[in-house]
């Protein structure tokens, strides 16, 4: 498949999850409101983010899918930094909701959003084992993760469901208190792991990937001697930069042909490269450097 495909598939499956989101979201904001359920609320605003997430990332995807030449790849730092901000508005607004709400009140949460919660427990978990079928497919490392993220949020859906069941029925209304600050603490969590991976985009961290350099290097050899390769982030993409050594005899043409025919397998062994940048000096001037070194 080609890896544009790929990405426009990917985006597509993240369109669709994060509409189905914040559809079921609205309608926990509405019901948690109107019954003043706090955990029906931190619920749905554990959904926000998720949803902000997913249609950020896909925008991304489908961007990267439909790129070309001209495309100014820099602007993919864009991608991170809307999902840093995003995310942050709803980490800010929620610990306001927390922090400002009143004592828990001794009526639980009506029983019947129970169902409400499992619902959305069993939604997610089939989203889980669509974007885990879907990543064996489409081999993306950000349908993997969402994957495990969604996992994780069908998990805490039941512990929220069995919260609400112990408080009708066993009258222990704490039960909710813990469940609304064990959602918390997981948005939190998932912020501060959002937060890094955005910073690391914003700022073109190096990406390490040892199979992925060994494959790059064996592209350039055709070229010349690799001198030095580095993938760097930018935004969820990677730039590919290499230095290389090449033979002085080598004509202007031929390695104006060897350097393009790199560069498009280079682009081909991930998905997620969106900028390859070879920069070439001749290899002369390496054994030279090597004589030096070795006088010195």
């Amino acid at each position: 498949m080609h890896p544009s495909t790929r990405l426009w598939l990917a985006s597509l499956y993240l369109f669709i999850m994060g509409t189905v989101s914040l559809s079921y979201t609205l309608v926990e904001l509405l019901l948690g409101w109107m019954y003043q359920s706090l955990l029906i609320i931190s619920d749905a605003f554990h959904g926000f983010m998720d949803a902000a997430v997913a249609y950020i990332a896909g925008f991304g995807l489908y961007y990267a899918s439909r790129r070309g030449k001209s495309f100014p790849w820099d602007l993919y730092r864009l991608e991170s930094l809307l999902t840093l901000l995003l995310v942050l508005a709803v980490v800010i607004l929620y610990t306001y909701m927390v922090a400002t709400s009143p004592a828990p009140s001794t009526e639980p949460t009506p029983f019947w959003m129970a169902l409400l919660l499992l619902a959305g427990g069993a939604m997610t978990y089939l989203m889980y084992l669509w974007e885990r079928h879907n990543y064996k497919v489409l081999r993306l490392e950000i349908l993997k993760a969402d994957a495990v993220h969604a996992k994780v949020d069908s998990i805490l859906s039941v512990a929220s469901t069995l919260a609400v069941v112990m408080s009708n029925l066993l009258h222990i209304t704490i039960a909710e208190t813990i469940a609304v600050f064990a959602i918390y603490a997981y948005v939190i969590f998932e912020f501060s792991r959002l937060a890094k991976e955005a910073t690391y985009g914003i700022l073109g961290a190096l990406y390490k990937d040892a199979e992925l350099e060994g494959k790059i290097r064996d592209s350039l050899t055709e070229l010349g001697v690799p001198i030095d390769v580095k993938i760097r982030r930018a935004g969820s993409f990677l730039v590919v930069h290499a230095l290389v050594g090449v033979s002085p005899e080598m004509t202007v043409g031929k390695l104006h042909s060897v350097r393009s025919r790199a560069i498009k397998t280079i682009s081909k062994l991930h998905p997620l490269i969106v900028h390859v940048d070879i920069k070439v000096v001749p290899r002369r001037k390496i054994f030279k450097r090597a004589e030096r070194g070795e006088r010195a």
